[in-house]
């Protein structure tokens, strides 16, 4: 039976962000917000793991978040670029490590594992793919089932 990778990335436009911005991104540490607009209002559409321990939450009003995390950089979320960087991930996961990937907007990729036992089998292959994001600076969880 087919069984099937769900890689869930919980911070993925603040992780893509950081990770495109380079040495001038804001330091993991530092509480980052991405805000788009709600109508007329300007809302929290991500935050990374400090902003969210701080407090500030997606679909927050922007104000309240920048009165309630000190600190916080602000930036502005460009889903287009999100999903353009989700498809990239995609293609890398589809040459390392399955014959069938598939992005999963806003937040994930589906994974076909029958290519497993290349890579240890099912625990060893999530493990290594984990530690390879995590290493990047990409948070990320996964679960496996049948399809």
């Amino acid at each position: 039976m087919a069984r099937v990778v769900s890689l869930f990335l919980p911070s993925w436009p603040t992780d893509r962000l950081r990770r495109q911005a380079g040495d001038a991104a804001p330091p993991a540490e530092t509480p980052l917000v991405l805000i788009g607009h709600d109508g007329r209002r300007q809302v929290v559409r991500a935050a990374d793991a400090a902003a969210m321990a701080a407090g500030a939450r997606d679909g927050m009003p922007a104000a309240k978040a920048r009165i309630l995390v000190q600190g916080l950089v602000v930036r502005h979320h460009d889903p287009a670029t999100d999903a353009q960087g989700l498809d990239r991930l995609a293609l890398w996961a589809l040459r390392r490590y399955a014959p069938i990937v598939a992005a999963d907007p806003p937040d994930g990729l589906v994974i076909d594992s029958t290519a497993d036992h290349l890579h240890g089998g099912e625990e060893t292959m999530l493990a290594g793919l984990i530690d390879r994001l995590s290493s990047s600076g990409v948070r990320a969880r996964a679960a496996i089932a049948d399809s």
